[in-house]
C-alpha cells in the first residue's frame, strides 16, 4: 500500500517503446525523474509484447502501477491486477498517451502525461468500478470506459480507420464531434444495420435495437458523453439504447452527446442495472462491438456483468471524492 507516513511510493511506470514514434521513452524517463526528484522510487518496464503489461501488472510490487498510453493500455493493467491471487493490489493511474483517453478525461487528469504525473502524485487513489464483457462464450474481456453495441460500435471502428489516415487524424484533433457524426452518416449510408435483443437484470429492455452504450463512466468520447451521470463508483451500468438508426435519431443522439444532455425519450431510451445480456434477432447476422473505443469484431450474443469497486485509480477528481 502506499506510505503515506513518509511519502515515499513506490512507482512503476509501464510504457511502450515504440509508441509515439520512439517519443514515449523519453516521456517515460522524464516522469520518472520528476517522481524519482519528489522522493519516490521508480522503476521504469518497456512493454515488450502483447500481452506484457497485464503480465507485469499481475507480478507488480509498487505501491503504484502507471501506464503510459491509452484506454486500450489501461484495460490491459486492469486485466492482470485483477488476475493477482495474492498481496496488496497496487493503485493504477493511466498516463494518456493514446486518442481518446477517455478514463483520464474522466479522472480530471491533464491530457499531458508529465503533467498528469505531477497531479497523480499529490492525488489519492478512489474504488472504481468494471465490467466483464463475454462474447460468444470466449474469455472474458474488462473494460473500464463503455461497452458499445451494432451501430455504435460500428461506427467506433469507422472512427478508427480513419484516424489512422491524414484528413481523419487532423479531423479528430479539430473536432472529434465532426469525424463522429462523418463516420455515422457514412455507417447510415451502409447497408441496414443488425438487431439485437437486450436483457437488463433479468427483464427485456428492448427487442429490435440497433445501437446501444452501455456505460461505466460519464465520459464518452472527446468532450462527449452518451450517458449524463454515469459513474464508474455507483455500482451501477448506464445503458443508452436507441432503436432505430435514422439520420434524425443519430443526430439527436450525437447532439445530445456533444451537450452532455439525455436527450428526448422517443430518440434513445435509458436504464441502470447491473447485468446485461445482448443478443442478435438473426443469428446469421452478427453484430458488431466495442470496449473503451477498442473494435472486437462481431458476436452473437454478449453477457456483461459488474464488479463493484474492483480496481484502486488515482485522478485529480479523486481529491474531490476523498
Amino acid at each position: 500500500m502506499t506510505d503515506r507516513s513518509t511519502g515515499a511510493v513506490r512507482y512503476t511506470v509501464v510504457y511502450n517503446p515504440i509508441a509515439g514514434s520512439g517519443r514515449s521513452v523519453g516521456v517515460a524517463a522524464s516522469v520518472g525523474a520528476m517522481l524519482e526528484a519528489r522522493g519516490h522510487s521508480v522503476e521504469l518496464r518497456a512493454s515488450e509484447r502483447a500481452g506484457h503489461i497485464a503480465e507485469l501488472s499481475a507480478s507488480s510490487g509498487a505501491d503504484r502501477f502507471l501506464v503510459l498510453g491509452g484506454d486500450g493500455s489501461l484495460r490491459e493493467a486492469a486485466a492482470g491486477l485483477l488476475a493477482r491471487s495474492s498481496g496488496p493490489q497496487p493503485e493504477l493511474g493511466i498516463l494518456p498517451f493514446g486518442t481518446g483517453n477517455v478514463v483520464a478525461r474522466e479522472l480530471g487528469l491533464p491530457l499531458d502525461p508529465v503533467r498528469a504525473a505531477e497531479v497523480m502524485e499529490a492525488s489519492f487513489a478512489v474504488a472504481f468500478d468494471v465490467g466483464w464483457a463475454t462474447a460468444d462464450g470466449r474469455e472474458p474481456e474488462v473494460f473500464l470506459a463503455m461497452l458499445g453495441i451494432g451501430y455504435d460500435a460500428a461506427v467506433a471502428a469507422r472512427i478508427g480507420r480513419s484516424r489512422a489516415t491524414r484528413f481523419g487524424g487532423a479531423l479528430y484533433k479539430r473536432s472529434a464531434a465532426s469525424l463522429y457524426a462523418l463516420a455515422g452518416v457514412r455507417e447510415l449510408l451502409a447497408l441496414s444495420p443488425p438487431r439485437f435483443r437486450v436483457t437488463l437484470d433479468g427483464s427485456s429492455a428492448g427487442e429490435r435495437a440497433v445501437a446501444a452504450v452501455l456505460s461505466n463512466t460519464e465520459t464518452y468520447g472527446k468532450g462527449m458523453s452518451m450517458s449524463p451521470g454515469a459513474s464508474a463508483a455507483d455500482g451501477l451500468f448506464d445503458l443508452h439504447l436507441r432503436s432505430s438508426a435514422s439520420p434524425l435519431v443519430e443526430a439527436v443522439a450525437l447532439t445530445s452527446a456533444q451537450l452532455r444532455w439525455r436527450g428526448p425519450t422517443w430518440a434513445c431510451q435509458r436504464s441502470q442495472g447491473r447485468a446485461v445480456v445482448f443478443t442478435s434477432v438473426l443469428a446469421e447476422r452478427p453484430f458488431a462491438w466495442q470496449l473503451d473505443g477498442d473494435p472486437m469484431g462481431l458476436a452473437r450474443e454478449i453477457t456483461v456483468t459488474l464488479q463493484p469497486a474492483a480496481l484502486r485509480l488515482i485522478g485529480a477528481l479523486a481529491c474531490a471524492a476523498k
